[in-house]
């Protein structure tokens, strides 16, 4: 008899452990592995300089790399040819500071930059003309009270979604270019910390904010986490889709000086690097490693992208050839590019059939 209940200890045991496999690393609820082969496409180091981030429509793809004074580099999607760069760096009515960030949605370029509230557009169709001089069209200038914002996407012209930490307490914040809010919702995970001030509780919600195509839907990834959050907007109320909450961020609170800073736990995985938003998926590319090995940083970038429905179902994995630190999806022509870094130490973007 004690021979059955040892086997049951075991069982037992080896049940809670692969729970916990499962609750801590999203990519083992994939059954489904498809391995990429490279296409024959390339954007080669001496047209790049330092990537912090790529997009794509069926026509251009843009490269957030700083190059020549300018934010952005924009190249044709069939020949990898430059256009352009363009989003001069500066303070002027026409230029736009550094570390602005960007994305495409149909024939638009959007900007963001939380530290002076901005949010604007391009006109893809004019940066492609490249005999005109192209500006960014402003959309708003935000200042919303008890909000910091990580990222804010524009449902239109008037209404954005922001995510970061609103009263400390809340992920999301729905605002108009009135500086309006609209709505608020879902509580960050830290929000009942008494370690964190509100200082700490918005560096370590920081993530990766896109929106579905055409959709009023949206997809959050949480910093050093496998955090993933989808929400839906109807009738200007925020409504949670999905939380697929796996494994929160690990990090210290520290203030010096009025100077406040999280930092990840050594044993804290990397986690989401970067996502991608299709009218049909979610492609979210992720390191399931920690943040150091060996008292070495590793590189931040995987081989891995975690597919899922817009329900937060997982469909499959894909594996890469070659490390990733940014991915982004052309949907009509079933094409995934990929910043990497190749043999010589330089940037590159390399692509494969989905």
């Amino acid at each position: 008899m004690k021979y059955i209940y040892i086997f049951i200890i075991f069982f037992i045991l080896l049940s809670t452990s692969c729970s916990k496999r499962e609750k801590d690393f999203p990519d083992s609820i994939f059954s489904t592995t498809l391995e990429l082969s490279q296409s024959d496409f390339n954007i080669e180091e001496k047209d790049l300089a330092q990537i912090e981030g790529i997009h794509c429509n069926d026509s251009v793809l843009i490269v957030l790399d700083f190059h020549s004074g300018d934010s952005y580099t924009l190249f044709d999607i069939n020949s990898g040819k430059i256009i352009r760069r363009f989003g001069a760096i500066g303070q002027g009515p026409n230029e736009i500071p550094l570390g602005t960030y960007g994305y495409i949605e149909d024939k638009y370029f959007y900007l963001f930059y939380d530290q002076i509230g901005y949010i604007g557009k391009y006109s893809i169709d004019s940066l492609c003309n490249t005999k005109s001089i192209s500006h960014p069209h402003r959309l708003a200038k935000y200042q919303l009270e008890e909000t910091q914002l990580s990222r804010a996407i524009s449902l239109n012209d008037s209404i954005f979604l922001g995510a970061g930490t609103y009263k400390s307490k809340f992920q999301y914040t729905l605002f108009n270019k009135y500086n309006n809010i609209l709505d608020y919702g879902i509580e960050i995970y830290n929000s009942n910390s008494k370690d964190f001030n509100k200082y700490h509780k918005f560096l370590s919600n920081q993530g990766n904010l896109k929106k579905r195509p055409n959709r009023n839907q949206f997809v959050y990834s949480l910093n050093f986490s496998s955090n993933l959050d989808i929400v839906e907007i109807n009738n200007n109320k925020i409504h949670l889709i999905k939380s697929l909450h796996f494994a929160n961020p690990n990090y210290q609170p520290v203030s010096n000086d009025n100077l406040n800073r999280v930092i990840p736990s050594k044993e804290n995985i990397i986690g989401y690097l970067d996502i991608c938003a299709t009218k049909e998926y979610i492609y979210a590319l992720y390191a399931d490693k920690k943040r150091f090995t060996d008292n070495k940083s590793n590189n931040y970038n995987s081989d891995t992208i975690l597919v899922f429905d817009w329900n937060g179902n997982p469909i499959r994995k894909l594996k890469l050839t070659n490390e990733a630190y940014y991915i982004c999806i052309n949907e009509d022509r079933q094409m995934l590019y990929a910043a990497v870094i190749d043999a010589s130490y330089g940037w590159s973007i390399i692509s494969y059939k989905l």
